[in-house]
């Protein structure tokens, strides 16, 4: 399984865990081609299991996530020691008090950090019944937490792992399948976890000792387990900030609405002994203590938090919510835009809808389909599920609100699928499909106000609204395909992003913030096209230097992203067959693009256009080891002069060839800086209309002209001497004197 690396941010999904009472191995390297499951990025490819117990009605269901926004955990950095246990409280899931019948678990996902130098070894996960640990120690103070006595009913060693070590680096699998499932132990809705770094090489069947555990290479090599919150979320009671408490008034104080055990409390193995020493009291920090809690993130608070990882689980398929049909007298959701509203109460803090789509919400079938709540009483978020139970998306804040720079549960709430890109709502982003496809069929959607979670078997964690708070669902789409898609709005940009015309030498833009999954655009003019040689200036007629090349780079950039770049014209369409950039497509597996620190950190992206001898390799950026490709034209010798965004993603970038349709599955939020290289002649001082330096005003300047004017906010046609950043009908009172004139002067 490939390693994804974010530095210092954690957002992903969930997986499961389990199988029989002896140790099963699995090597890590042999899954990087299974299935996997990460709810933001591959919702199309969850899970599958071939048999269960419960035959073709299985379904894979996450049980318990630590993770991701299904439920309401979200990564922080803490480096804690190399052996850990922890508590794993399955409710209010569908794994939870509630559930009857058999818990089976299927697969499973961890997380873990890295500094230091490179060095081999293992992991293991052993499962112990809740009746056999205590974090007091199982038979007092001072005694294992852990029941001597007792035996994991599963133990997982995973094993080949690459030992090109990325200090600072926090690394989530994505969910894979366990070697076989199992089942939990009957009327069970928790376990204990114990995770532990090993020497290479160890059975999974031996017991933990001190030499086993990872210890050989421990100065130099790094190794810890990492831990996430839920959102800030507090625990129902105030704690003295750097206090010790009980584990017991740890536990009394706990917020039941937090998926997993809802006190702050884990257990280190603090001197490699193998053995957790029970204490009653949980201490903040301090090297002597095996038991601890975490006091330190929001003065005077104690926040819930959990090692993040995931667990999935088979089961039989729940029967649907009780819910009311959007649907219209077509049996489909009506085109066009839809506004439903009601009111969460402290008694019904939740609302679910339900409604086909005729068709495929897709670039395929030219449709669209955006999901919001603009307009409620406070931010209002939802889900939306398959009929069979399980999460197919969760809403995220990025509608109006005062973060539009990242999700937040401050702002509104959005979903989009299909087609590229409509206008934003206030300063909320465009809705450009971000969500990708929804396939024809029926769908249920649940609503809760924001900070809910929301979780597969029909799991709503719904907060409590406290008053009765009015809100809005708005659907706007065309899946009956009555009405077209429309035209599509040009990509909005964030200040600096727009570079006006490329006048020779290397433009660069400010810090670009690339939110997760989504998509920057930096936009400029190529006002010669590629190449353009032999031409003599209309005003004297003597010769003009050729244009001959375009290159976009990015050092500056956040050495952690795995970057990616595509050029559309003016018209949202590639700018040729070759319009996707040169870039390592991963963290090592680098295949040209310049690479990030200690060779594993991240990978730059790069274009390069024209017919110029080669310009040479991108200098280092700082922390980089690895250059990127020569600039040799890679993308193409030729160019059309135009108007041009560049859209900048990370991870798994996904480009239509119309639209704009650009998005991403990556889910860290990192900056980009682009840098734009070419020998473009741009206006002169004394002829600021003639856009491409050739001592005349004609045709090729109107062309330019018309797309800067159309824009308005574009400062390339700003040529009225304002510096307003407007094209505007001043400009184009001079344009057009400039235009009569046709000959510089």
């Amino acid at each position: 399984m490939d390693r994804k690396k974010i530095a210092l941010l954690l957002l992903g999904a969930a997986g499961a865990a389990c199988t029989v009472a002896i140790a099963d191995e699995t090597d890590r390297l042999i899954d990087r081609h299974s299935p996997k499951k990460v709810l933001i990025d591959q919702k199309d490819s969850f899970l599958h299991q071939p048999t269960s117990t419960f035959g073709d009605r299985a379904i894979n269901i996450i049980v318990y996530n630590g993770s991701s926004t299904s439920f309401t955990h979200n990564g922080f950095s803490l480096g804690n020691c190399s052996h850990i246990l922890e508590d794993i409280n399955l409710e209010p899931g569908p794994y939870g008090v509630s559930h009857v019948g058999t818990r089976t678990i299927t697969g499973m996902e961890y997380s873990y950090g890295l500094t230091g130098s490179a060095a081999a070894w293992d992991m293991r996960f052993s499962f112990y019944r809740p009746s056999d640990a205590s974090f007091a120690g199982f038979s007092g103070d001072g005694t294992s937490m852990i029941n001597p006595a007792a035996t994991p009913y599963y133990v997982l060693t995973v094993t080949g792992f690459d030992t090109n070590i990325c200090p600072g680096f926090t690394t989530r699998t994505g969910f894979f399948l366990l070697p076989e499932s199992v089942d939990m132990p009957t009327g069970d809705s928790s376990l204990w976890l114990d995770a532990a770094f090993v020497e290479p090489g160890t059975p999974g069947t031996a017991p933990l000792t001190s030499t086993n555990l990872f210890q050989t290479n421990i100065a130099t090599t790094r190794t810890y387990f990492f831990y996430g919150n839920n959102t800030g979320a507090l625990l129902g009671a105030q704690f003295t900030a750097g206090t010790s408490y009980t584990v017991a008034a740890l536990d009394a104080a706990g917020s039941p609405a937090s998926p997993g055990k809802s006190n702050p409390a884990y257990a280190r193995d603090i001197n490699f002994s193998a053995t957790f020493g029970g204490q009653s009291w949980a201490s903040t920090g301090g090297l002597t203590n095996e038991l601890r809690y975490i006091n330190a993130l929001q003065a005077g608070t104690t926040q819930t938090v959990s090692y993040v990882f995931g667990l999935i689980g088979s089961a039989d398929s729940p029967p649907a919510p009780a819910a009311t049909s959007l649907n219209d007298g077509s049996g489909f959701v009506a085109d066009g835009f839809n506004q439903y509203s009601g009111s969460l109460t402290t008694a019904a803090p939740k609302k679910w809808y339900k409604f086909n789509t005729k068709f495929d919400i897709s670039y395929a079938e030219t449709t669209f389909m955006d999901i919001d709540t603009e307009g409620s009483d406070v931010p209002t978020a939802f889900a939306v599920y398959t009929p069979d139970s399980q999460i197919f998306d969760v809403s995220e804040g990025r509608g109006d609100g005062p973060e539009p720079a990242r999700p937040s549960d401050l702002d509104n709430q959005v979903i989009s699928y299909g087609v590229a890109r409509r206008p934003g709502v206030g300063n909320g982003q465009q809705y450009s499909g971000q969500e990708g496809i929804l396939p024809a069929g029926q769908y249920y959607m649940a609503v809760a106000i924001a900070g809910s979670g929301f979780g597969d078997g029909w799991v709503v964690n719904a907060a409590d609204p406290v008053v009765p708070t009015a809100y809005f669902l708005n659907i706007n789409g065309n899946n009956q395909k009555t009405i077209p898609a429309g035209p599509a709005v040009s990509p909005a940009l964030e200040a600096g992003a727009d570079l006006g015309i490329l006048l020779g030498g290397t433009q660069t833009t400010p810090d670009q913030s690339v939110p997760a999954r989504a998509v920057g655009f930096v936009r400029f003019s190529l006002t010669n096209p590629l190449p353009t040689t032999g031409q003599f200036n209309q005003s004297d007629s003597t010769p003009l230097s050729d244009v001959t090349y375009m290159d976009i780079t990015q050092p500056g950039s956040s050495v952690v992203g795995e970057w990616n770049f595509c050029l559309y014209n003016n018209n949202g369409l590639l700018a040729n067959g070759t319009s996707i950039s040169y870039a390592g497509a991963g963290f090592n597996d680098n295949n040209g693009g310049g690479d990030g620190p200690y060779g594993c950190g991240g990978t730059f992206a790069q274009l390069s256009y024209g017919t110029a001898a080669s310009r040479g390799q991108t200098p280092l950026d700082p922390d980089q080891t690895t250059l990127g490709q020569p600039l040799n034209n890679q993308n193409g010798s030729t160019l059309n002069g135009d108007q041009y965004y560049l859209a900048v993603t990370m991870g798994t970038a996904l480009f239509a060839n119309e639209r704009w349709g650009a998005r991403s599955t990556r889910g860290s939020s990192l900056t980009a800086v682009i840098s734009v290289d070419t020998d473009n002649r741009g206006p002169n001082g004394g002829c600021p209309a003639d856009f491409n330096g050739d001592g005349g005003v004609d045709d090729t300047d109107f062309v330019y002209f018309a797309k800067y004017y159309n824009d308005l906010i574009n400062p390339a046609g700003d040529i009225d001497g304002s510096f307003d950043g407007f094209t505007d009908d001043s400009d184009f009172a001079v344009f057009s004197a400039a235009y009569d004139a046709l000959i510089c002067f």
